[in-house]
């Protein structure tokens, strides 16, 4: 994978697909507005937006790290910790997919809020050993 600058990470982010986690179980949408904030660190806005409309919004600064060619960024809250891997960078079609370790928790994100079937399809294609089911949002599948 090519080398990522944190301002190819900037901007806003939709989440198209996750594998189902108990932290994101209540939202029917999900998007990011990532920006620098200094050298290895990004800060993100996190929105969910439940079934109501109404918001919950989480403000987190990740570190983004390289080692040995991979990208990963890592989230620090108190005492939890989580490394997510870059999967996949597409800065061309705007796609970013980010798992951890175990492939337990996986994320396709887009820049556009909606994305066709047969697009989507074709980047789960790519992604192997998933541990649990990839659900789609039904409102980012065109």
């Amino acid at each position: 994978m090519k080398p990522i600058a944190n301002s190819q990470l900037t901007g806003k982010w939709y989440k198209i697909a996750r594998t189902r986690n108990f932290f994101e179980m209540n939202f029917v949408e999900i998007f990011l507005y990532i920006s620098n904030a200094y050298e290895n660190y990004i800060d993100l806005l996190y929105v969910g937006i439940k079934e109501d409309r109404s918001k919950v919004l989480r403000k987190l600064t990740l570190e983004v790290l390289t080692k040995n060619d991979t990208f990963f960024i890592i989230l620090k809250k108190g005492f939890f910790r989580k490394r997510f891997k870059i999967l996949t960078f597409d800065d061309k079609n705007g796609i970013l997919i980010l798992s951890d370790k175990k492939m337990k928790y996986l994320s396709i994100f887009s820049r556009k809020p909606t994305l066709s079937h047969e697009t989507v399809e074709n980047y789960l294609k790519q992604i192997k050993d998933v541990d649990g089911e990839i659900e789609l949002f039904s409102n980012s599948i065109v």
